[in-house]
């Protein structure tokens, strides 16, 4: 009996993994609007169908790699990148993962920093100070179920977004052919120029991690099909999210276009109270991002148990701090999504080739 029930499709169980799928996809730069401006203000309106073709890669990666995860019993990001990747390359990519993690702990920095001076008018450098101090107590304490806690302010990132894309909807600066241009004339910082190439890096840039939180979550399913629709509402969910704060842009393009953090920007004219409110969720999605990233990296390099994970640390979160420096939150989430990006082509062609090596290799067996 127990089994016939382990084996029915559960609707409960898929809207939980869906939003647990959103909860993972959606931190700072969701919050800031910085990612979602840089992929593809430089496109204008044909964003939208950039973002459609990135949503539907995306899909087809996970779908893939979380069916993988259960065949083959991969539950975990190390399994998984050798598994796709071989022993030298899979080792390669988790050390490189592992990397991004820590220069996204400095960009983090950086982003609360701006988001503190530009919400509450504290200088950039002290702002900076704070996020260390925070990030590193955190983090030295191996407080990872205070940051699971508050990592879990998607929802109220969600419908903040939504009260202030209404608003900005109703109370447009720009008509939407005006908007349409301005945006890209004055899109600033960019990830290529290209459509095509920007909805490619959009994906391996997303599908990185995801895949990674796919091995984690693989065995949380009693059914395949749980798995694979949560994912799908998941990330449709994500995608309506961007398209429709993306048309909110093109129609206050004079506002955002080029700003590092747009949605605070927009968030600004709807008064100072929700202004105030929404300036400490960004700075708090920029926190629990900055904060899970650190310890993820430590704990890949020392795990939490260990008397040289304080000191591994203090490492992470002083050269996090060090890398803040090196410019503003803009120009370091450049530099790091086109680094993860890239990093994602190299897993991308891993996964392609390891399936139709795996795919001949069981061909001739049954022949």
């Amino acid at each position: 009996m127990d089994e016939k029930k382990n084996t029915q499709f559960s609707v409960k169980t898929m809207l939980i993994l869906a939003g647990s799928y959103v909860s993972f996809g959606i931190g700072a730069g969701f919050a800031t609007g910085a990612e979602l401006l840089q992929f593809w203000a430089a496109h204008g309106i044909a964003a939208i169908l950039g973002l459609i073709i990135s949503a539907a890669l995306i899909l087809l990666c996970i779908a893939v790699v979380s069916r993988d995860c259960r065949k083959y019993k991969l539950v975990n990001m190390e399994m998984m990148y050798k598994h796709y990747c071989g022993k030298y390359i899979g080792t390669g990519i988790q050390w490189f993962n592992t990397l991004t993690f820590f220069l996204m702990v400095g960009s983090m920095i950086a982003g609360g920093a701006s988001s503190l001076h530009q919400a509450f008018n504290i200088p950039v450098s002290v702002g900076t100070i704070i996020m260390l101090a925070a990030v590193l107590g955190t983090s030295l304490l191996g407080m990872k179920k205070l940051t699971d806690i508050l990592g879990n302010i998607a929802p109220i990132i969600i419908l903040s977004v939504l009260v202030i894309c209404i608003y900005s909807y109703m109370h447009g600066t720009n008509g939407f052919a005006a908007g349409n241009e301005l945006i890209k004339a004055k899109s600033g910082l960019t990830m290529s120029s290209s459509l095509i190439f920007s909805a490619i890096l959009n994906f391996t840039y997303v599908v990185l991690n995801m895949s990674a939180y796919s091995a984690n979550v693989s065995t949380r399913a009693d059914h395949q099909k749980e798995l694979v629709f949560g994912n799908v509402l998941g990330q449709t969910i994500t995608v309506l999210s961007q398209v429709f704060i993306f048309i909110a842009f093109i129609l206050n393009a004079s506002i955002v276009a080029g700003a590092d953090i747009p949605l605070l920007m927009l968030a600004q004219r709807l008064g100072n109270v929700f202004y105030a409110f929404y300036g400490i969720i960004v700075v708090l999605a920029t926190y629990t991002t900055a904060t899970g990233m650190a310890w993820v990296a430590a704990s890949n390099i020392q795990p939490e148990s260990s008397k040289w994970y304080k000191v591994v640390v203090a490492v992470i979160c002083i050269g996090a701090f060090i890398f803040s420096n090196f410019g503003s939150f803009g120009v370091l989430m450049n530099f790091v999504m086109k680094f993860v990006s890239y990093l994602g082509i190299v897993f991308s062609v891993c996964v392609i080739v390891s399936k139709i090596y795996r795919a001949v290799k069981e061909s001739k067996e049954k022949a």
